[in-house]
């Protein structure tokens, strides 16, 4: 994993995240790509414009500075600390921008926050985190945190736990954990999904199998999404290719 990438939204959510970007980052010494998506506002044309129309384009223009600001802000930050940082800034829909940046640079890791899905707002949040996890071509980092945006755990892998499903192989497993295993030092248990809620370890690593039709999403329902929602261990999520 030489190429990380970490949306932020500079909301509290991505605090915990952004603790284990540096923590793959020192141990691999990759190189972090900061990306914010900006979504400028629109008015609605169908409620009445009070005032100057002109107000809102000028408060999104200040927004866009803002987010511009704090972006290189964050990668100053971040170089201080010896970490080799890049900075993306995007207009458009957050996921799509996710997925865009992460094929166009060939990233090898994408690294999310997800807050507790308890309102409508953060259930919002987390069916795009859940999007991109689905979505992505490249294993996907979702890490648990706090509404207030702390950590549920702390961001160390001294033990990795696999999940194990009927469709897995050994070379699989060894594909996916190998070069963590070894980065880390971290001892791997081999688990299956139902053994995941009773063991207390640092990072689960799973692979997405895709569905193949109606059927398949009915009898075989995504395990990943169920992990992002309850979890309180990060997940890695792999993809097994169509």
């Amino acid at each position: 994993m030489t190429d990380l990438l970490f949306p932020t939204d500079f909301s509290t959510n991505t605090t915990a995240a952004l603790d284990w970007v540096r923590l793959f980052a020192h141990k691999t010494g990759a190189t972090i790509t900061l990306l914010h998506v900006f979504q400028p506002m629109i008015p609605d044309s169908t409620l009445p414009t009070m005032g100057d129309p002109g107000l809102g384009f000028i408060a999104s223009q200040e927004i866009e500075d803002i987010s511009r600001q704090r972006l290189g802000q964050l990668a100053d930050e971040l170089r201080a600390e010896g970490l080799s940082v890049e900075v993306e800034w995007r207009i458009g829909f957050v996921d799509d921008g996710i997925l865009d940046a992460a094929k166009e640079r060939s990233i090898d890791l994408i690294v999310m926050g997800r807050s507790d899905l308890s309102t409508f707002f953060d259930r919002l949040a987390g069916s795009a985190v859940t999007d991109v996890a689905d979505e992505a071509r490249c294993p996907v980092l979702i890490v648990p945190t706090t509404p207030e945006g702390h950590a549920v755990r702390p961001a160390q892998v001294h033990t990795i736990a696999y999940a194990m499903q009927p469709e897995t192989t050994q070379a699989q497993v060894s594909f996916q954990t190998d070069s963590l295993v070894k980065a880390f030092d971290a001892q791997l248990l081999i688990l299956t999904e139902d053994q995941l809620e009773d063991t207390h370890v640092d990072l689960i690593v799973m692979e997405l199998h895709p569905a193949s039709g109606f059927l398949d999403s009915l009898f075989h329902p995504n395990h990943v999404a169920k992990l992002i929602e309850k979890s309180e261990v990060p997940v890695l999520v792999y993809h097994k290719e169509k």
